[in-house]
């Protein structure tokens, strides 16, 4: 199979960000649940880019990150990935904690276990709704969600870390990006769905009659 192959189409980006959104409205509806406040999730673009510009996804700045990185298994297979900064990642953990915003003042065992929580719920509830809305194939509509692991990094390191599957078959790589509000504000995170190879070839398969 050439790289050529596991290529979307223009058309066929705008079908998957439309079902993109279907689940990100769904995994809104969870992540209010979960944090007591309102909150919003939209996707904020599909990019399908080189790789040479794709460690750059989540830019390239001094200061580490930290991110939960799950596992998708199922109908299609890649990483879900939910990143934020040191103050808006240890603010969640404050809200879930029901303390005062700036008590946490580092990722102990409680801050990481709430990160890791938070991109369960949103994962699944994302995953869900992707499950039910992605065009039929082969019989198979279930997701999974792997149990997330917590790691704190450069951002450039996280994108190399997640690329590692998806650059065996091409060398364009897929990113579906969100973005959140919680309360009215936004917040800096950011949630990529990484596909890797084999579910690009996928992809281009179930959205080739779109």
């Amino acid at each position: 199979m050439t790289p050529d192959e596991n290529v979307l189409s223009e058309p066929q980006l705008d079908v998957l960000a439309q079902l993109m959104h279907g689940g990100a409205s769904e995994a809104s509806t969870a992540l209010t649940r979960w944090v007591g406040k309102p909150t919003g999730i939209s996707v904020d673009s599909v990019e399908q880019i080189p790789l040479s510009k794709a460690t750059s996804v989540l830019g390239a700045g001094d200061e580490p990150v930290a991110f939960c990185v799950a596992g998708i298994s199922g109908r299609l297979t890649g990483q879900l990935i939910l990143a934020f900064d040191d103050e808006s990642g240890l603010a969640l953990a404050d809200l879930l904690l029901g303390q005062p915003k700036g008590t946490a003042a580092d990722w102990g065992e409680m801050e990481t276990s709430a990160a890791l929580e938070t991109t369960n719920i949103i994962g699944s509830a994302y995953l869900n709704a992707l499950a039910r809305t992605l065009p039929a194939h082969d019989g198979t509509s279930e997701l999974l969600l792997s149990p997330p692991r917590f790691n704190h990094d450069f951002a450039e390191s996280l994108i190399e870390f997640a690329l590692m599957t998806q650059v065996a078959g091409s060398d364009i790589v897929l990113f579906a990006r969100a973005r959140f509000r919680i309360d009215g504000e936004a917040v800096a995170w950011t949630m990529l769905l990484v596909p890797d190879a084999e579910t690009m070839s996928t992809l281009c398969k179930l959205l080739r009659a779109e």
